[in-house]
């Protein structure tokens, strides 16, 4: 049975299948090995093989925020990833698709707005492009992230083998969250960086998701020390980088972003959010990131 739902692109080197649902990247396969590089959404464990995040990223405290007189709820990650979006062009190595606001979208996020994400293949590399735009007579306040979720292991190796390589050496560690939230007063864990590595058998994610903040690399690579195999996601000068796995998850998820979780002593005022964008009316803003496989 086909899903007409999923929109199928395509360059000399991979294939990516996207869902009309939450504009959501479901596979992505090197043509010559048929390796599939997505994790498969098992709903017992993780559903998503990716997610647009928006209009916040990761969790508010208690779910809610007030701005102005008026307390607002959005679930964790925001709504786009849940919504179904329109086809806005294809072509066979590109497609773009658009979500507007609507009344049940402004009962959490009252603000009149078009999200607009395209995904274009060219050679060995996938670009993802996000970009928002205020069509509201107001100033929008909002963050935005893609988050990637990638299969460990690609092909026959163990999960020991993997680790996560940053481009830069980082002065900075990660920092832990507390039942989804962050504390930025505490100190950032150094400890789980290898030199400019993360790997997967030294106990890392056994924290759970670790945050960046003030790091210094544009990519972020994830390989293996058996062989050439790897992807490289290029997310240029994101303020925020969430990894997420746990002990022998056979997933791992990135996801560079323009915004952040809810910090443990928030007081759940959006305009002191740390993180927020302020898109000025009729202005867009926009995310671009790529994933190279090798």
């Amino acid at each position: 049975m086909v899903d007409e739902d999923l929109i199928h692109i395509q360059s000399e080197f991979i294939s990516a299948s996207i869902s009309r649902n939450g504009a959501e990247l479901k596979n992505l396969v090197d043509l010559d090995t048929n390796i599939e590089y997505l994790w498969q959404g098992n709903k017992a464990v993780f559903p998503y093989s990716s997610q647009v995040i928006f209009p916040i990223v990761g969790r508010l405290r208690d779910d809610q925020y007030f701005l102005g007189r008026k307390f607002y709820r959005l679930a964790k990650d925001g709504f786009a990833k849940d919504l179904k979006f329109d086809v806005k062009s294809q072509r066979r190595d590109q497609v773009s698709f658009i979500l507007g606001h609507d009344s049940d979208t402004m009962q959490g996020f009252p603000f009149m707005f078009s999200l607009v994400v395209t995904y274009k293949v060219y050679g060995p590399k996938l670009t993802v492009s996000l970009e928002i735009k205020n069509l509201d007579k107001k100033e929008m306040f909002c963050s935005l992230g893609f988050g990637a979720v990638f299969n460990i292991p690609l092909s026959n190796e163990n999960l020991e083998d993997y680790y996560l390589e940053f481009d830069s050496q980082e002065d900075r560690g990660a920092y832990y969250l507390d039942n989804g939230l962050v504390n930025f007063h505490h100190a950032d864990n150094k400890k789980i960086l290898t030199g400019n590595r993360v790997k997967f058998d030294n106990g890392a994610f056994k924290g759970g998701e670790m945050l960046f903040k003030d790091f210094s690399s544009t990519e972020v690579s994830l390989k293996n020390k058996l062989n050439e195999k790897s992807v490289v996601l290029d997310f240029g000068n994101v303020p925020y980088l969430s990894i997420w796995s746990y002990p022998g998850a056979p997933f791992v998820r990135i996801a560079p972003s323009f915004g952040v979780t809810d910090a443990v002593d928030s007081n759940n005022d959006f305009y002191t959010k740390e993180g927020l964008m302020d898109v000025e009316q009729e202005k867009t803003f926009k995310m671009e990131m790529s994933i190279l496989v090798r």
